[in-house]
């Protein structure tokens, strides 16, 4: 497919001096460019907090160039990047490409016995996924099945792993469900409705649910409630935060913090939509526009409209999302100026063939991300 990228003119050089230093961007000011070209994107998050960013990820800052451009299968998730496999989550299934883009293999799709639902989760070379009321594990390089156990439930959440890389838990339909590294099943919990978001960092694990709750708990051996917080929507992301604090965004309402020491109740909340989030010293929310808003305090720092839908993905002092016909890198520190006036805030636009939606990832020196047209036909781009 050919190339088409182009880079949206800034406001001028006279404005850009007028507007020099108009900003404090705070903690945005201490983010720097990546420098690590081989970082991996291991499981829908990013991260085990599923805080969506790695802050030592060298990716595009300037007008990127099409590492490669592939015919795929219509997207139902981000890309999961790891162990030499760019692993996109299709509808009816897995498939596997090599870093080149040649595709390697597929897991599920017409198999009448092996049906994948969830996006996956890589850990040491090895993919985990829910299946049709099952957890399957199987082999990233060759996508060859290692095991299947029954969980009795339809998973509704790629799993997550503990700290000590043992464990793994799964959302499901009726709640959550435990099963150790070599496939045997530990434990369950019940929730009031689905599962519909999952993280987990240390010794907690948070779930969010279809019906708004926002449930801790601490040591995936046996998972013990810690508190329990009803939201105002279905939960669509749970970010765990580096010490005390949880970000979440609800589906038609806000992105809000929630700290564990007062049982999950509001330290802030802004109203930005709710297609997800990258959080890092500022939360980087996507809701149509982008809103940056400072972590710790809440203060809104900047926002833009740019009619994205990508959940966004952020590497270094960029985040990274994309809409109808475009991905684009934003600066962190917002650019230059003061308000809703602002100039150097999209660093780049690249035009691909289909709208944006399922997310991006940041790995091996690029940005991946599926597009789907109008015509049913899916494509997935490799941007560096």
């Amino acid at each position: 497919m050919p190339s088409r990228r182009r880079v949206l003119c800034s406001l001028g050089s006279v404005a850009a001096v007028g507007l020099a230093g108009c900003t404090d961007a705070g903690p945005a000011s201490n983010a720097t460019p990546g420098t690590d070209a081989d970082t991996e994107w291991p499981q829908p998050g990013g991260t085990d907090r599923f805080d969506c960013y790695r802050a030592d990820a060298v990716a595009p800052r300037e007008e990127p160039e099409q590492r490669w451009a592939v015919e795929t299968v219509w997207p139902a998730g981000r890309p999961v990047v790891a162990d030499g496999r760019v692993v996109l989550p299709a509808q009816g299934g897995l498939i596997g490409y090599d870093l080149a883009g040649e595709e390697r293999w597929r897991v599920g799709f017409k198999d009448e016995e092996l049906a994948i639902e969830t996006a996956p989760i890589v850990v040491d070379g090895v993919g985990y996924a829910g299946g049709m009321d099952e957890l399957v594990a199987f082999d990233v390089d060759t996508g060859e099945t290692n095991w299947r156990v029954d969980i009795g439930a339809s998973p509704t959440t790629a799993p997550v792993v503990d700290y000590d890389r043992e464990r793994l838990a799964v959302g499901t339909d009726g709640g959550l469900v435990g099963v150790d590294i070599g496939g045997e099943r530990l434990w369950d919990r019940e929730t009031f409705t689905p599962v519909s978001a999952l993280a987990s960092w240390g010794d907690q694990l948070c779930a969010g649910t279809t019906g708004g709750e926002l449930l801790v708990y601490f040591d995936l051996q046996g998972p013990k409630g810690m508190w329990r917080r009803q939201l105002d929507g279905r939960v669509i992301q749970v970010s765990l935060l580096d010490g005390d604090g949880i970000v979440v965004s609800v589906f038609g309402g806000p992105t809000s913090r929630r700290d564990g020491e007062s049982a999950g109740a509001a330290r802030w909340s802004h109203s930005t939509g709710s297609h997800g989030f990258v959080a890092a010293g500022n939360t980087y929310a996507v809701g149509g526009g982008l809103t940056a808003i400072h972590t710790r305090t809440g203060e809104e720092r900047w926002s833009v409209d740019d009619r994205l839908r990508a959940p966004p993905a952020g590497a270094g002092d960029t985040v990274y999302s994309g809409g109808d016909g475009f991905i684009a890198g934003y600066a962190m520190d917002g650019g230059t100026g003061v308000d809703d006036y602002r100039i150097g805030t999209k660093r780049w636009q690249y035009d691909v063939d289909g709208t944006v939606a399922t997310g991006l990832a940041v790995a091996d020196g690029a940005v991946f991300g599926a597009a789907q047209n109008d015509e049913g036909e899916a494509t997935l781009y490799a941007l560096e």
